[in-house]
């Protein structure tokens, strides 16, 4: 995306009509993009994350899809790791948004669908 110089992919969650954002690049041009997607002009990312850059995040606000952040597409098995846990956070917020319960009998469901995100986030 030129607007903030960020590498941006949107994932359709196929059976859901439900989508997750991921951008690679800069932290601060992240925040800028986050805020700029969920309409919020006043909150300050930064000092939500107490001035410290994560590994990676998952933002998300009601009403709107949620934004994965990774520095860079994952090369180590550090930041796949990361990517994962990222998509855990996504597919949390979709199974909310479908009212489906998390529990054993949705589990190949949540695995499936962090499957897909992290499968299209490395295409």
């Amino acid at each position: 995306m030129k607007k903030f110089n960020l590498r941006e992919k949107h994932i359709h969650m196929g059976a859901f009509d439900f989508s997750v954002v991921v951008v690679f690049g800069d932290y601060k041009e992240a925040c800028k993009f986050v805020l700029w997607k969920f309409d919020d002009k006043g909150t300050n990312l930064e000092a939500l994350d107490k001035g410290h850059i994560p590994r990676g995040e998952c933002l998300f606000r009601r009403g709107y899809i949620p934004i994965i952040w990774l520095p860079r597409k994952p090369k180590t098995a550090r930041e796949h790791a990361t990517l994962a846990h990222e998509a855990l956070h996504a597919v949390w917020h979709m199974f909310e948004w479908a009212s489906i319960p998390t529990n054993r009998d949705t589990e190949e469901v949540m695995a499936h669908s962090m499957a897909h995100i992290i499968t299209n986030a490395l295409k």
